[in-house]
């Protein structure tokens, strides 16, 4: 029988790895502290979904232990499951595959900081970025507009439903920095350079590494995400070829001798035409499932990497598109060119090489509970960013 596998996360992250391994036979659960949110406990493929009520990391050894679950592997579907699973990698290894590597890899990933320090020194264009606390001496003469963003999102983004704050203005820089730090200390705010353009502009190089080497790869365009200006995630990606993008991505993975399944993030700045790095999600990313219609099937591959089975090589794939199903609609509703971003959706649906983030026709149930699921909760992270920003504290 085929070793399990464990998902950290019930989202539409964690809904693509459970599709991935559950179609192939393999035993799939889900682990989510957040019932409401975890759309893939409705898949066909979920055999048990759990709620942990106490330390995830004790609760995975407890129940590893409890249903003799060796050598099953563990996914995380989010950065705090990456934490988690990265800092206790050692006593979770003892039981698990575990797909994240230990903290002293992950925290180049993890922390923003650590992102752009290393990427100058692989020689890889970053953005202008500085602390706010040494932009804050300097309010004046920052190269506005420019963005505040945390050092390490998932200590940011779970309580406010926001990744970056806008400033065009001194008053505004002080405003945004003083709402982030309700949450964040000022040498994990970060200043940065905003990068003119929209989704065109946005690449990502995605992988499967073993060991420090990447062994497949794909390079895709996030064209539209949403929100439209500072997207929570992306809704409509499309695989391309950009040479410079995959020397990049490569290079920076292969230097912190990356295991597992990881994107770095970059965008095209037209205004110096150098790609700049901008994040890295060692984990599944949201539209991991793209690699699987281009025939990369990263969670697949990371699985059999895991429990030991032949690797090969992939040295090529198929052009494949992603969309997010109901972010979607809303991105193409708010774009300023509705027209040409219509025709291309339904350019990729007549292809026949478009996929979905929830919607399957094999596996129908998780899209139509996540469509109750959001209508209930009136879209609650667009809710709760709204009364972050409206709090006169």
């Amino acid at each position: 029988m085929n070793p399990g596998a464990i998902v950290l996360g019930g989202n539409f992250i964690g809904l693509g790895v459970v599709r991935s391994l559950g179609a192939r036979g393999i035993p799939v659960w889900i682990v989510d502290p957040k019932r409401s949110n975890a759309v893939a406990r409705f898949s066909r493929y979920a055999q048990r979904f759990l709620e942990p009520t106490a330390d995830v990391h004790h609760f995975l050894i407890r129940e590893g232990q409890r249903h003799r679950l060796d050598g099953w592997v563990l996914f995380p579907a989010d950065d705090t499951s990456v934490e988690i699973l990265s800092t206790n990698h050692q006593s979770l290894s003892t039981i698990y595959h575990v797909t994240t590597p230990p903290i002293d890899v992950t925290k180049f990933a993890l922390d923003k900081r650590l992102t752009y320090r290393r990427a100058d020194e692989l020689g890889i264009p970053t953005p202008w970025t500085s602390t706010s606390d040494a932009a804050s001496e300097a309010v004046n003469d920052l190269p506005y507009p420019v963005i505040l963003k945390p050092a390490v999102n998932h200590h940011f983004f779970p309580h406010t439903g926001l990744k970056v704050l806008a400033a065009d203005d001194p008053l505004e820089f002080q405003t945004a920095r003083a709402r982030m730090g309700e949450w964040l200390t000022p040498d994990a705010i970060l200043v940065q350079e905003r990068i003119p353009g929209g989704g065109q502009c946005q690449f990502s190089y995605c992988a499967a590494c073993k060991q420090g080497k990447v062994y497949a790869a794909l390079v895709a365009r996030r064209r539209r995400q949403y929100p439209v200006e500072f997207g929570n995630a992306s809704s409509f990606v499309e695989t391309v070829d950009q040479p410079l993008i995959e020397a990049y991505g490569r290079k920076f993975l292969e230097a912190i001798g990356f295991d597992g399944m990881a994107e770095v993030e970059f965008k095209f700045d037209s205004r110096d035409r150098r790609y700049k790095i901008l994040d890295v999600n060692a984990r599944p990313w949201g539209w991991h499932a793209l690699g699987k219609a281009a025939g990369i099937d990263f969670s697949y591959l990371v699985w059999r990497q895991k429990v030991g089975r032949e690797m090969t090589p992939i040295p090529s794939h198929k052009r494949a598109t992603w969309v997010r199903e109901l972010n979607d609609f809303l991105a193409i509703a708010k774009s300023p060119n509705r027209a040409a971003e219509i025709r291309c959706l339904l350019g990729a649906i007549l292809r026949g090489n478009l996929t979905g983030a929830t919607f399957d026709l094999l596996d129908p149930v998780p899209f139509f509970a996540e469509f109750v699921l959001r209508a209930s909760q009136g879209f609650w992270l667009q809710r709760q960013a709204t009364a972050f920003l409206s709090d006169t504290r």
